[in-house]
Formats: C-alpha cells, sequence, structure tokens
C-alpha cells in the first residue's frame, strides 16, 4: 500500500502544480480547458489524498505486511484525539457552507459573489482548506495510519502554499484594496493562535510517541 499511497502523492503534486501553472500563465482567465480544470482540479486532490488513510490503516496489517503503526497500542487515546479533530473538522465545514450558501443565494452564477468576510471567515481566510485538514487529521488517528501522520507536514505546507497563490493570483486581483483591508483584520489564512500552538505540541507528542515505538515497524 506504500507504493500505492506513493502513486496517488505524485498525481496529486502533478494535478497541483499543472493547476496552478495553467492558472498563473493565463492571467485572463478566459481559457475553457482551465475552466474546465477549475472544476475537477479538487476532485483529483480529493481522490488522491482522502483514501491513503484508509489505504494506510494498521487495521489492515494483517493482510498487507507495510501497514504497521508505531503508535498502535496507544490507538485508544489517539482515537479519542482523532474524534476531537474530525468533529471540530465537520462542524467548520458546515459553517463554511453555510455563510457560503447564503452570501451566494440561489442565482449566484449569475451574479458577481462578493467578498465573504463574516462568519468563520472572521476567524481564518480559508476555512475550507483548515476544515480539510482537520477532517484528515482526525481520519488519520482514527484509523491509525502511520503513513499519513507523515504526510500531514507536508499537506498544511501545500495548503499555506494554495491559500498564498490564491490570495495573489485570484483574490488580490479580484477584490483589490477591499481584500487587503479583509487580509489586514483576518490575518491568519489557515490556523489561528492559540490553536496552531496545541497542534504544535500535539505533533511533538505524537512525534516522541512513534521514536518511543519504532521497533514495532522495524
Amino acid at each position: 500500500m506504500i507504493i500505492l499511497s506513493l502513486v496517488l502523492i505524485i498525481i496529486f503534486l502533478v494535478n497541483y502544480i499543472t493547476f496552478w501553472t495553467l492558472l498563473i500563465k493565463n492571467s485572463d482567465r478566459k481559457s475553457n480547458f482551465l475552466n474546465f480544470y477549475k472544476k475537477i482540479f479538487p476532485i483529483i486532490w480529493i481522490i488522491c489524498i482522502n483514501p491513503i488513510p484508509i489505504i494506510n490503516s494498521s487495521f489492515l496489517g494483517p493482510y498487507f505486511n507495510g501497514n504497521l503503526s508505531p503508535l498502535r497500542q496507544y490507538w485508544i487515546w489517539f482515537m479519542f484525539l482523532g474524534i476531537i479533530f474530525l468533529a471540530v473538522g465537520i462542524k467548520i465545514y458546515s459553517l463554511y457552507k453555510k455563510i457560503l450558501n447564503y452570501e451566494r443565494g440561489e442565482d449566484w452564477e449569475e451574479k458577481e459573489i462578493k467578498l465573504i468576510t463574516n462568519g468563520v471567515y472572521k476567524i481564518v481566510r480559508h476555512p475550507n482548506y483548515l476544515a480539510w485538514l482537520l477532517i484528515f487529521l482526525g481520519s488519520t488517528f482514527i484509523l491509525d495510519s502511520f503513513i499519513s501522520l507523515i504526510l500531514v507536514p507536508l499537506l498544511v505546507i501545500l495548503m499555506e502554499l494554495n491559500g498564498i497563490l490564491k490570495e495573489k493570483h485570484v483574490l488580490s486581483p479580484k477584490y483589490g484594496e477591499i481584500y487587503e483591508k479583509y487580509k489586514e483584520k483576518t490575518p491568519y489564512r489557515i490556523i489561528s493562535p492559540p490553536y496552531n500552538y496545541l497542534l504544535y505540541l500535539i505533533a511533538i507528542f505524537v512525534v516522541y510517541i512513534g521514536f518511543l515505538n519504532l521497533e514495532y515497524i522495524i
């Protein structure tokens, strides 16, 4: 399953790089292919990354020898932590969808969408990214997927980069000074303090536990 995960990650990275390369080069946004790619980009993203916690779960260890985890004996505690992350992620996503649907209205495809700055957008500028990361992390803990846990820092970096590119090439050109003022009021793209510090502490703890139990996978 590690090989399959590597293939999925490579496809994900190719998709990621291709999308932003096309978007940056086609500044007029009139390319039909680009408009089509905007729709399939998140679908490919989800198809490539979301299955990784499942296919690398230690619970599939009896069937796939590579699916081992140094955190296995502490799974019950990490499961509770994962449930919390999963619940918070789902809640943030529901708030994101609620405010998005409310602001768009029924005829949103036929009108110019204004910049959304209220609701969950007051906390972070990209709540959908935060929700997805928390859901992925929660699933990783619940399914005891060590490979997915290793992948989390890379995903955080890519999500931050995605936010930077989206703001620079999409949101700032579209909304101009309005978006710059919004960035001043809401300075954090994905995770705001003190929650980012809490995640750092959890990450340090998980790494520590992992090193203590490396013999389970060596």
